[in-house]
C-alpha cells in the first residue's frame, strides 16, 4: 500500500480533514528587543511567534493547539507544524488529544483587546502566551525551566514536572511509553493515547530508564540531584504598568534599569513591568528569564 493511501485512511480515522504543512518559524531580531510586524510574524497561525518554532523540543506525534480557534490544531512532525482540522463541528481537545463535542473541548483562551493574561500553549511544557491589547505572543522557557499557570511564568521544574511534550497520542497498551520524573527519582510517568498517568516506585527504589522499571539506586540511572535550597514558590503574576519606556508601535522586550528579575514588556506603546520566578534574572538575550550563572551565554 502507497505512503499516500496510508496517509488518507489515518486522515479518516482521526476525523479531520484540509490537512496542509505550514513552516511556522518566523526570523526575530537578536537584540533586546523584540520587533515584531504582524503581517509577518505568524499571526495568521493564531500567534506572534517571533522567533520561536511551535513544535521546537515537542515530541513527534503529539497535537497542539490552535490559539483563538478550537476546530483547528497542529500535529509536530520533526519540529515542525502541520495544520489539521477537526470535522465540523467537532473542536480538538488539547488534553485528550482528540477532536471532541462542541462544549467538551478545554479550548485555550482568547486574547482580550486591553487586558493582559498568560497562559499555558497546552501540552509543550516549556511554552507559553503572553496576551496584552489583544496581541498573542508566543514565549519560550529557558535551560530545562518550564512554565508554571500556577504562577504565570518560567519556574524551575521540580515545581512543575511538565512531561506533556514527551506523550504522543500513537503510545498506547502495546507501545508504551515511560517518561522519567524530573522532580523525584522514585515518580515516573506512563504515557498512553498521548496522556501521562503519574506512578510512584515502591519505597527504596528508584525508576530507571535502563529497564523502564523501579530497581535499586545502585542500579537507576536517576541522577536528579537533592535540592540544596527551597524554592520560593509566588503568587501569579500581577504586573505593574509602566510609562514613557515602550515605542508607539511593536512589540518589545526590554531590560529593567535598576532590577535583574524583571524586565519591560511593550505592546504598541502601552507597557508593563513583568517580574521572574524567585532566583531567575532576565537575560536581553533570548529575552527571557533564567538563571543568574547562565545568562549571556
Amino acid at each position: 500500500m502507497s505512503g499516500v493511501v496510508i496517509w488518507y485512511f489515518i486522515c479518516i480515522f482521526c476525523g479531520v480533514f484540509g490537512a496542509r504543512p505550514k513552516d511556522l518559524e518566523v526570523s526575530g531580531t537578536t537584540d533586546s528587543t523584540l520587533e515584531t510586524d504582524l503581517t509577518t510574524s505568524g499571526l495568521e497561525y493564531g500567534l506572534i511567534t517571533g522567533n520561536l518554532s511551535i513544535c521546537g523540543n515537542v515530541a513527534d506525534n503529539v497535537f497542539l493547539p490552535f490559539v483563538g480557534d478550537c476546530n483547528r490544531y497542529y500535529l509536530c512532525r520533526s519540529g515542525r507544524a502541520i495544520e489539521l482540522q477537526c470535522e465540523w463541528p467537532y473542536e480538538f481537545n488539547a488534553n485528550t488529544q482528540s477532536c471532541v463535542h462542541p462544549g467538551e473541548a478545554d479550548c485555550l483562551p482568547t486574547c482580550e483587546a486591553f487586558n493582559f493574561s498568560t497562559f499555558s500553549y497546552q501540552r509543550t511544557c516549556t511554552r507559553y502566551v503572553l496576551c496584552y491589547y489583544g496581541k498573542p505572543v508566543l514565549r519560550q522557557c529557558q535551560d530545562g525551566l518550564q512554565y508554571n499557570s500556577a504562577t504565570d511564568r518560567c519556574d524551575f521544574p521540580q515545581n512543575v514536572d511538565c512531561v506533556e511534550s514527551e506523550c504522543s497520542i500513537y503510545s498506547n497498551a502495546y507501545h508504551l511509553r515511560y517518561v522519567p520524573s524530573k522532580v523525584s527519582c522514585q515518580k515516573y510517568f506512563i504515557c498512553g493515547n498521548g496522556i501521562p498517568r503519574e506512578q510512584t516506585c515502591t519505597v527504596g527504589l528508584h525508576f530507571s530508564t535502563k529497564c523502564d522499571c523501579c530497581d535499586i539506586p545502585s542500579k537507576s540511572d536517576c541522577q536528579i540531584p537533592a535540592m540544596n535550597r527551597k524554592v520560593q514558590q509566588l503568587s501569579r503574576l500581577s504586573p505593574g504598568a509602566t510609562e514613557g519606556i515602550c515605542p508607539p508601535s511593536g512589540v518589545h522586550f526590554y531590560v529593567h534599569e535598576s532590577r535583574r528579575d524583571a524586565y519591560y514588556y511593550c505592546v504598541d506603546g502601552h507597557g508593563l513591568i513583568l517580574d521572574c520566578s524567585s532566583g531567575l534574572w532576565y537575560d536581553p538575550k533570548v529575552q527571557e528569564c533564567r538563571e543568574p550563572q547562565n545568562v549571556g551565554l
